[in-house]
């Protein structure tokens, strides 16, 4: 009952505010919806402290129970989308004031965090699915919340569309793993695995195929298009799709098929370099981007790269550490921005804007602590976690030097647009026209609590000799992987490598941003980075355009065949009007036509 509960206290709010939320007066529904979303965080910690918990409903399907499991893994994450969801929803209740959508704001909130928790709590694939379709429509709302503006519902629905073709691949594999082990009950599937001496060759098609859907979810290359649009949506809908939510469920689930993995070293390969290739590419877009949220959605799609490199390289509980701090301060920068516009009336190009940290010390103070945790400066929770990742790809099975450098480079790159979103925001001179004012209090409490949770959040997991507290935690509902002993001395070394560059980065941005004219190349490339490197353009001049042509070819065929058919009716018709007149009733017609028919008859059989 108590997991039930952790997903109907959300799914009830979504159903009372969507019948009776425009009866309801402001702050009333985002006091309902926050209140809701709080409890289930007050549930998932409550069975956590009670040993964790399991619910199912036999033969819900054949061979597959609907089940709910709360162990270390699903309340580690459910902590997580509640406790940050909790927060967004408490900041939006300041951010959406005057919205005619309040409450209607408020119940997709409540079932986006409904629909997480199935997804989170899941014991078997099908009933993950549920929740990963049921985020993927929340998700749609949400970005087009303002469908009223074009642009909001095509960028809805580019979300939508980009993330079914990856569902496809989480069915296939479904689909596969049923074919080869008759169930599809993850605590089966595991200690099937688990137990056994020979892995069919299907198994790793399986393992691609659900990759395949996580690269969708999560927007890794080549599915990433469709997380910048995604800023379409008021800025709490960003915060809560990038930080804690929809976008890192891809990661949760190679990391709850950790069993799965472990045993596939092509697969998880293949995995880690799509990770380093997304992280490469997210990091060099956020460069030259102006929109200050875009800035951070590109550095979702690159921090999201990091989660996939360690979860690639058998570094599961890493991965999962990452997702916990980056939730902290990619939350913390989102909503520090939403602060910022909504101090300049809703102006969002960096351009014009500066010179903010006078008029806005509080969100200052928010913004400076997550950009750089986000940077990577030393202690605070981004630092402990990257290099983690990073230090993870020596010492880990699947990891490489090449993988280390190119870990390395990106993190250098993160520090660059890191301190290139702070300088033009904060620093300098103000360049806009409106008049800033600090965000009310309803606003900056939750920003308060998300800050101290980007400095401080790594200390969770501290190198040795040092504690750990989240590889233990995690450890028994994830696969066990050997790790390659590092010294002390090199792993040190290796932190204080990463330190340097972190640190570097930030003062090269920090020149370069303030102080330095900029060279005529670096203008080539900010064009090429503003526009992600042309990936749209290349995706629509290639795929997009053709199939859009194909579709009008094939409506225009498809509109042949309806005139045809209606042509066909129409003879029809018209043939029947003029027969009608043999059937007026009349007898002396009826016996006249039978008098002509056998003359008819007669003389056809004369005639042969």
């Amino acid at each position: 009952m108590l997991l039930l509960l952790i997903i109907l206290l959300p799914l009830l709010g979504f159903a009372y505010l969507g019948l009776f939320g425009k009866n309801l007066r402001e702050p009333v529904p985002g006091i309902i919806a926050s209140t809701l979303a709080g409890l289930s965080f007050l549930l998932v910690l409550y069975g956590l402290l009670g040993g964790g918990a399991s619910w199912e409903i036999k033969d819900w399907l054949p061979g597959i129970p609907f089940s709910l499991v709360l162990d270390h893994l699903s309340g580690y994450m459910g902590l997580v989308v509640t406790g940050i969801g909790f927060l967004i929803h408490v900041y939006a209740i300041g951010y959406m004031h005057g919205d005619e959508g309040f409450s209607r704001f408020f119940a997709y909130l409540n079932f986006f965090i409904a629909m997480m928790m199935t997804l989170v709590l899941a014991g078997s694939y099908p009933v993950m699915f549920i929740g990963w379709e049921g985020v993927g429509l929340a998700s749609f709302l949400l970005i087009g919340f303002w469908y009223t503006e074009k642009k909001n519902a095509d960028s809805a629905r580019k979300a939508f569309i980009t993330n079914r073709i990856g569902d496809f691949g989480f069915l296939l594999g479904m689909a596969i793993l049923y074919s080869t082990f008759g169930t599809l009950s993850i605590g089966e599937l595991r200690e099937i695995l688990d137990t056994s001496n020979v892995l069919p060759l299907s198994l790793g098609l399986a393992g691609f195929l659900l990759f395949l859907g996580a690269v969708g979810k999560s927007a890794q290359v080549p599915l990433m298009v469709w997380l910048p649009d995604a800023m379409a949506g008021p800025t709490p809908v960003s915060a809560l799709i990038h930080a804690a939510t929809m976008v890192t469920a891809g990661v949760y689930l190679i990391a709850r098929s950790s069993f799965l993995y472990v045993n596939l070293q092509d697969v998880s390969y293949f995995i880690a370099i799509i990770g380093i290739i997304t992280a490469a590419y997210g990091a060099l877009s956020a460069l030259g981007q102006w929109d200050i949220k875009k800035i951070i959605a590109y550095s979702t799609i690159s921090q999201l790269g990091y989660m996939f490199l360690a979860v690639g390289v058998g570094a599961y509980w890493i991965a999962l550490f990452h997702v916990m701090t980056h939730a902290f301060y990619k939350a913390l920068l989102f909503l520090a921005s939403g602060s910022v516009i909504h101090a300049l009336g809703g102006e969002q190009d960096i351009r014009k804007m500066g010179g903010l940290k006078k008029y806005l010390p509080r969100t200052h103070i928010h913004g400076l602590a997550g950009a750089l945790s986000l940077a990577g400066f030393p202690l605070l929770a981004g630092f402990w976690s990257k290099d983690a990742i990073i230090t993870a790809t020596l010492n880990y099975p699947f990891g490489g030097t090449g993988l280390y450098i190119a870990g390395l480079s990106v993190a250098f790159l993160t520090a660059i647009y890191a301190m290139r979103w702070y300088a033009l925001v904060f620093l300098g001179e103000y360049k806009g026209d409106a008049h800033p004012h600090e965000s009310p209090r309803v606003m900056t409490l939750p920003n308060d609590v998300l800050a101290l949770g980007a400095v401080f959040a790594g200390f969770l997991a501290l190198p040795k000799p040092f504690w750990n507290y989240v590889e233990p935690f995690l450890a028994p509902a994830l696969a066990h992987v050997e790790v390659r002993e590092m010294s002390l001395g090199t792993e040190w070394g290796l932190i204080t490598l990463s330190a340097v560059v972190a640190l570097a980065g930030l003062y090269l941005g920090y020149l370069a941003f303030t102080r330095w004219v900029l060279p005529k190349w670096y203008l080539t490339f900010q064009t090429w980075s503003e526009n992600a490197f042309y990936v749209d353009l290349v995706y629509n001049t290639l795929i997009i355009n053709p199939l859009k042509e194909l579709a009008d070819v094939w409506a225009l065929i498809d509109g042949l065949i309806d005139t045809g058919y209606l042509a066909l009716a129409g003879i029809s018709g018209w043939l029947g009007e003029k027969l009608a007149w043999v059937q007026a009733g009349y007898v002396r017609i009826y016996g006249a036509l039978m008098v002509l028919g056998l003359v008819v008859m007669l003389v056809w059989g004369v005639l042969r």
